[in-house]
C-alpha cells in the first residue's frame, strides 16, 4: 500500500476530470461543493492501484480517460471505473539494432558461404 501523496498535477487532472462529471449531474452523483473532497478521493485511488505517475507521460491518459468515462457513464461512476477507460502509456522509441562488428560480419560472411557451397 502506497502512503505517497498523489502530486499536485494528478489531482488537478482528476479534479478536472471530476468536474466534467459533475456537469452531467448522473444518478448518484455527489454535490458540487464536494468536488474537492471527490478529487482527492479519486487521485488517492489512482495513487495506490496505479504504481508510478509521470506527469509527462500520464496527464493526457488521464484527461483521455476522464472524457471516455463522461461519454460512457449512465450513472455516477466509482474510481476503479476510470481503468476500464485508461488508455496505456505510450511505447517508447525503439533503438534500432546496433551494427555487427567486424567479427560478426566476417562470421556471417563465411556462414553465407558455406550455405552456397552446400546449396550448389
Amino acid at each position: 500500500m502506497r502512503d505517497e501523496a498523489a502530486p499536485g498535477w494528478l489531482v488537478a487532472e482528476v479534479a478536472e476530470g471530476i468536474q466534467r462529471l459533475l456537469v452531467l449531474r448522473l444518478e448518484g452523483c455527489p454535490p458540487a461543493d464536494a468536488v474537492e473532497a471527490v478529487a482527492l478521493a479519486w487521485a488517492d485511488a489512482l495513487m495506490l492501484r496505479g504504481g508510478r505517475w509521470s506527469e509527462a507521460l500520464d496527464a493526457s491518459r488521464i484527461r483521455r480517460a476522464f472524457r471516455a468515462l463522461a461519454a460512457h457513464a449512465v450513472r455516477w461512476p466509482a474510481p476503479a471505473d476510470i481503468w476500464t477507460h485508461m488508455p496505456s502509456r505510450p511505447e517508447p522509441p525503439r533503438l534500432s539494432p546496433p551494427d555487427p562488428t567486424p567479427e560478426q560480419r566476417e562470421r556471417i560472411r563465411n556462414m553465407l558461404q558455406q550455405v552456397r557451397q552446400k546449396i550448389i
